[in-house]
C-alpha cells in the first residue's frame, strides 16, 4: 500500500531527477532532452530497449531507471566515446550505466537530507522487459525526446521506517 509520505518522497524526486537529467545529458553528450510527460507509472514492461536500474537507500528506499531507445542508447555511446554503434553491445551497456550513474548520483546530491546511498547500475536489454519495484511503491514515469532519441525515467521512493531500539 503505498502512503502520502511515499507519494510525497516520490514526487520530491522529480525536480532533481529532471535538472540532474538536462545537467548531464548537456555536459557529457551534449544534447539538450525535453520532457514530453509525467505521470504515475502503472505496472508494464518498459517502452524502451535499453534500461539501468539503480537502488537507493537511505531515509528513503527506492528505485530509479533509466529506459532508452534503441537508437538513444547508441547516441549516448557516440556522444559519450564519440565511436560509432551498430547495435547494442556490451560497450553501449556500459556508457548507459554510467550516465544512468552520474544522473542519479547528481540528483541524490540535490536530496542531501535524505542521506541516500546508490547501488551500481543493473543493465537489463531487451524488448517489453519488466522491472519491479516494490509492492508499496507507486513509480513516476518521466519521458523526454532528445537529438539521440527517446528515453524515459522512472523513478519510486518509499520512506525507511526506523527501526526500534534493542531493549
Amino acid at each position: 500500500m503505498t502512503t502520502l509520505m511515499d507519494s510525497n518522497l516520490t514526487a520530491e524526486a522529480v525536480n532533481p531527477l529532471m535538472a540532474a537529467t538536462a545537467e548531464v545529458f548537456e555536459m557529457m553528450i551534449g544534447c539538450k532532452p525535453t520532457r514530453t510527460g509525467l505521470f504515475l507509472k502503472e505496472p508494464s514492461p518498459l517502452t524502451y530497449e535499453v534500461s539501468a536500474a539503480i537502488g537507493i537507500t537511505g531515509r528513503a528506499n527506492g528505485l530509479v531507471v533509466l529506459s532508452l531507445s534503441k537508437q538513444a542508447a547508441i547516441g549516448v555511446y557516440m556522444g559519450m566515446l564519440g565511436i560509432a554503434a551498430q547495435r547494442i553491445d556490451a560497450a553501449v551497456l556500459d556508457a548507459v550505466g554510467e550516465l544512468t550513474n552520474m544522473v542519479v548520483g547528481m540528483a541524490k546530491a540535490r536530496m542531501a537530507s535524505l542521506e541516500l546511498s546508490i547501488s551500481i547500475p543493473n543493465m537489463v536489454h531487451g524488448r517489453e522487459h519488466t522491472i519491479h519495484f516494490p509492492s508499496s511503491v507507486q513509480p513516476i514515469c518521466i519521458t523526454f525526446d532528445a537529438p539521440v532519441g527517446p528515453f524515459a525515467i522512472e523513478a519510486g521512493f518509499t520512506a525507511n521506517q526506523p527501526k526500534d531500539p534493542v531493549r
